[in-house]
């Protein structure tokens, strides 16, 4: 089932279970392929991807001295976007009561952690697969208010990213494992390396982050996980 909403398209692929978790995705190329690999496994959940975002929606703040890449950040028009017409309209589409989830590739992983920061997110759980937790000062932007309710993160990267690519780039591999003790201690949270760099196995990466988010929401867990606590 395909959607329009002005400049974006959504694949969506639904579960027959309305209580399955609603799983947003960006850059996510083959929903189908995701949805059928995670029911291999034995997992049920809404999957939909979102396509027609441009990378600048995905930055939180401009940082143009980094190139033109960089100098535009859209993130809060496009977050409002998202959670005011996009999700209350695939809402419509689908007989969904289960938890929300955010999953992004790349920008879009940092996306997804920046999102679980904004005043009444109504994600509850991220999961950022090779996320570009490079970008200058991502601890501050990703870090959560107090009011905020996460009830997991899953993180995870390229083994050959800290190693490749501009000297900016490397430092990933120390952002990434900053964030994750960071998050551990507010939530549930997983870090795993894989093998290869940014590009690689990146269905298959994707597949297993939403696999271990989904084995979260059918575990046991505080109704509430505050930033404060």
């Amino acid at each position: 089932m395909d959607l329009h909403f002005g400049p974006y398209a959504i694949a969506l692929a639904p579960s027959v279970l309305p209580t399955a978790p609603l799983v947003v995705g960006h850059y996510l190329e083959d929903a189908q392929a995701i949805k059928q690999a995670l029911q291999a496994r034995g997992l049920e959940c809404h999957l939909a991807a979102v396509s027609g975002v441009s990378e600048a929606e995905l930055l939180p703040y401009p940082r143009p001295e980094l190139g033109a890449r960089f100098a535009n950040a859209h993130a809060l028009a496009y977050y409002h976007t998202l959670t005011t017409t996009i999700l209350p309209n695939l809402k419509v589409q689908l007989p969904h009561t289960g938890e929300l989830i955010l999953v992004g590739y790349s920008l879009a992983g940092l996306f997804a952690l920046w999102a679980l920061t904004q005043p009444n997110c109504p994600f509850t759980r991220a999961i950022s697969c090779s996320g570009s937790l490079w970008y200058p000062e991502a601890g501050t932007a990703l870090t959560l208010p107090p009011e905020a309710t996460v009830h997991s993160v899953y993180l995870s990267l390229g083994a050959k990213e800290p190693s490749k690519g501009p000297r900016l780039f490397r430092s990933v591999g120390s952002a990434t494992a900053q964030a994750y003790e960071y998050y551990r201690t507010r939530c549930p949270c997983t870090y795993e390396l894989n093998p290869g760099g940014h590009f690689d196995q990146v269905p298959t990466r994707l597949v297993q982050g939403i696999a271990w988010t989904l084995k979260q929401c059918a575990a046991p867990h505080p109704s509430r996980v505050r930033s404060s606590e």
